[in-house]
């Protein structure tokens, strides 16, 4: 697949929410509880951000910051009760601007970050191509703007695998048990539109980039705990060998754990907590530790959140980020959140203001229409 063939197919994905909009609007109600097969389904998140580092030990570092960031079009093509394709693009900064030069929506790169063919049997569903293997969920449920930062690191993305995940009930509530087997994508697919990202190369090393399937993760998910309104957890292990120049094999364990509790007047009061160690991390001779803890509070359309991260290596040192924020959400479904952010970075204090507008959008044709 050349570039201008990959074009071709980001633009039809990021056409397909239109059409799938206006017959959405034509069919009945009840048509999401029973789908017609094929049907296509999807959501869009859209997020503009603004960190302005307004104040650093080393001055050179200042500078303003627009950009988009994540901005997701997630899309399933439901063929039979059985089978599905689901399409993955993103649209963000693809390369971090250098300070101390101002950056307004540059560096901006479209990639496709999922196409997987996946099967639902019973209670077990198998996925086959470039994913995103579960491994922790700090990295996108943690409150606040800057919340994410420190746990994206470990996020895994981009690979291609396969993957099996049971779920079961029990009186302790409802469980999700996943194994994944992958490697890195280093595929055209690893390229970026607009602003090119490079493709990523089997030299280029790093755990995890093998081109065998010899990367693992185990993980386990729960949630609807008896007597634990709001509650979920995250329990996993990942197997990451090294790659070409690399030190040794990764290893990783993380937990954790969240929860969103109605302290009463309409205030909901959420926590969460993760901690994640790895040995041989990135496939270097460092050890790290992550921590992020969080906490937030809503009452109708405003939201508040308090978050600390650490970020500590065995060699390198540690770094740690404090954030507090505070958001409105609009009845149109757009939230605009404002956010400061304290972090020590590098041996280097830095402070940074930041501003988020987010928005999503949900479509479907006949089949069941995903939460925003």
């Amino acid at each position: 697949m050349n570039r201008n063939a990959l074009l071709i197919a980001a633009g039809l994905a990021f056409a397909l929410p239109t059409a799938a909009l206006a017959a959405d609007d034509a069919k009945p109600a009840q048509a999401a509880e029973t789908p017609n097969y094929p049907y296509i389904a999807g959501k869009l998140n859209l997020e503009f951000d603004n960190d302005w580092l307004f104040h650093s030990q080393d001055p050179s570092a200042e500078f303003n910051n627009l950009y988009l960031s994540s901005n997701t079009l997630e899309v399933k093509l439901g063929l039979t009760q059985v089978f599905s394709v689901n399409l993955g693009l993103t649209l963000e900064q693809v390369k971090d601007p250098i300070p101390p030069k101002d950056c307004t929506m540059c560096n901006i790169g479209l990639y496709m970050d999922t196409i997987d063919f996946q099967a639902d049997v019973g209670n077990w569903s198998f996925t086959a191509g470039k994913h995103e293997p579960a491994f922790g969920f700090a990295w996108d449920i943690a409150p606040g703007v800057f919340g994410t930062n420190y746990a994206e690191d470990y996020e895994l993305s981009e690979v291609w695998g396969l993957g099996a995940a049971y779920t079961f009930n029990t009186d302790f509530g409802k469980h999700t048990l996943a194994v994944n087997t992958f490697f890195a994508d280093t595929t055209v697919l690893s390229e970026s539109l607009f602003t090119n990202r490079g493709r990523a190369h089997l030299a280029d090393g790093g755990a995890g980039n093998t081109g065998r399937l010899d990367n693992f993760a185990v993980t386990l998910f729960g949630e609807e705990i008896p007597n634990l309104p709001g509650f979920k957890y995250n329990l996993g292990y990942r197997h990451l060998s090294a790659g070409s120049g690399d030190y040794g094999d990764e290893n990783g364990v993380i937990a954790g754990v969240a929860k969103d509790t109605e302290i009463g007047d309409g205030v909901t009061f959420g926590v969460l907590g993760e901690v994640a160690y790895f040995s041989n991390y990135g496939g270097a001779d460092d050890n790290a530790v992550y921590t992020t803890l969080g906490t937030s509070l809503k009452r109708g359309p405003w939201h508040g959140e308090l978050t600390g991260e650490i970020r500590h290596f065995q060699v390198e040192g540690t770094d740690h980020l404090v954030q507090v924020s505070a958001g409105y959400g609009f009845e149109s479904g757009y939230d605009l959140s404002v956010g400061y952010a304290f972090e020590h970075v590098g041996g280097i204090d830095n402070q940074t203001l930041g501003v988020r507008l987010t928005k999503c959008f949900n479509f479907t044709t006949s089949g069941p229409k995903p939460e925003c």
